[in-house]
């Protein structure tokens, strides 16, 4: 056996503090929705500065991983992050709605340094040790939307909301300059045939379209003409997409990789978590905001309901190494089961007993944590899968998997809660049965991800290379 080798740590810092830039991107926002809500007089244009970052992100993963594969992972990371942080000071500069959405827009391609680290890792990092950097790569995730919650709320308590923005661009360019100075450059893949570009020109916008759908179409209705053109439209797209791939000898995004046994189950596992424990957010925000008279709600405000999933944020950081270290030493289909195991066992605990804060502070650090393993092992499963000039396009398409799917869980759960309801004058919640019904969906579509993960073969090549 031969003794494993050192970690590069300059490295691995310079690209965990990479995604934390990512995910603080998207958590700092939550912090200033009260604010924004009165700077421009409309909570739902404000939900777009939510929404459209998760699209952009959603859409651009799988293409931006893919131009990494091809012209350098390190050079398109250092292009996504200048990107940010214009976006960032965009934002920070104006008081105009239409000028701070397109800064958002722009920050949203931050959403793809997640596949481009994790090909770095690859990369860069011996075989044995790849499993446990890309679980130091998803800890990141969490540190950075806890620091977005924190620093995000000081901020706009003691300066202004435009201060958020302004941090934002202060950590793309510390990034940048840590990714410049610490990370190697890529070589750039040698082509043995032209990259058919349409092949993956044509999967950004229909997935884009898609997704609007899934954010507007409550609020436009779901058969008005205006939605039934968008996801008519995407779904044209992306089947246009998806025959052009399936026939080009070298396609941009090469959808037949998704075919691949491993691979299939990783994908359909992460659907069917994005459409169950991935509703934690909305689940939670509305149990914990409803009154106490509705029988079951907590009665906190928006900032204390936010608050209340940060502990669970800070102890995730353990669970991605946990799922790395498990992946190097039994494979895959353990970290991955364990994973759906725990967040199985934490949606459970919530459908007994819901009575108070401390309560609840502790199902969702069992549900957090779980759900970081599963994160974690996803991409490890994938690198293990996928030829390395291919690792962050479809660590990518995972992203997208899991924005589209995300987006239908989310209609899923809101419809369930809506089937049945308790009211006092004018207001009405869900009722305590509508909560028990949406708790029965999620559990039962994480446990069929767990299910699923079954499928895995018992070891990874990965986990071969850990252990021998």
């Amino acid at each position: 056996m031969n003794p494993p080798a050192r970690m590069p740590w300059a490295l691995l810092g310079a690209l965990w503090v990479a995604e934390m830039t990512s995910s603080f991107e998207s958590a700092m926002i939550l912090a200033a929705l009260k604010v924004l809500v009165v700077q421009f007089g409309d909570a739902a244009k404000v939900g777009w500065l939510v929404t459209a970052f998760l699209i952009v992100g959603a859409a651009m993963s799988a293409l931006v991983g893919r131009l990494g594969d091809i012209y350098g992972r390190q050079r398109v990371l250092l292009v996504v992050l200048a990107i940010g942080m214009a976006g960032s000071l965009l934002s920070a500069a104006s008081s105009s709605y239409g000028l701070v959405l397109a800064g958002r827009v722009m920050q949203g391609a931050t959403t793809a340094i997640l596949p481009l680290v994790i090909g770095l890792v690859r990369e860069n990092l011996p075989p044995e040790r790849v499993p446990a950097g890309i679980g130091l790569m998803i800890s990141g995730a969490s540190i950075g939307t806890a620091a977005g919650l924190i620093l995000g709320g000081a901020i706009v308590d003691l300066a202004s909301w435009h201060g958020i923005f302004v941090a934002s661009a202060a950590f793309c360019l510390i990034s940048l300059l840590l990714v410049r100075s610490l990370v190697p450059p890529s070589r750039r893949a040698a082509l043995s045939q032209p990259v058919d570009w349409w092949s993956g020109i044509l999967f950004a916008p229909g997935v884009t379209l898609v997704l609007l759908y899934l954010a507007g179409g409550k609020a436009w209705g779901w058969g008005s003409p205006a939605a039934l053109a968008l996801i008519v439209s995407g779904t044209a797209l992306c089947v246009l997409w998806w025959r052009r791939a399936l026939s080009s000898a070298n396609p941009l995004i090469d959808v037949r990789t998704l075919t691949h046994r491993p691979i299939a189950v990783v994908c359909a596992a992460s659907a069917l978590v994005a459409m169950g424990t991935l509703q934690i957010t909305v689940f939670f925000s509305l149990l914990l905001q409803a009154p106490v008279w509705t029988g079951l709600g907590l009665g906190l405000s928006a900032t204390v309901a936010g608050l209340v999933k940060l502990p669970s944020n800070l102890t995730s950081v353990f669970a991605g190494p946990l799922s790395g270290w498990l992946t190097g030493r039994g494979g895959g289909r353990t970290a991955m089961v364990a994973g759906g195991l725990v967040t199985t066992l934490g949606w459970i605990l919530v459908l007994f007993d819901t009575s108070s804060v401390g309560i609840i502070v502790a199902q969702l650090i069992v549900i957090s944590f779980g759900t970081t393993m599963l994160f974690a092992v996803a991409p490890t499963i994938i690198a293990a899968e996928v030829p390395t000039e291919r690792t962050s396009e479809v660590t990518g398409m995972l992203g997208v998997i899991r924005g589209l799917f995300m987006g239908v869980g989310s209609q899923i759960v809101t419809t369930i809660l809506a089937l049945d309801s308790v009211t006092r004058g004018a207001e009405r919640y869900p009722s305590p049965q509508a909560y028990q019904w949406a708790l029965i969906a999620i559990i039962a579509l994480t446990a069929g991800a767990t299910a699923i993960a079954l499928a895995l073969p018992k070891r990874t090549a990965l986990a071969s290379a850990a252990h021998n």
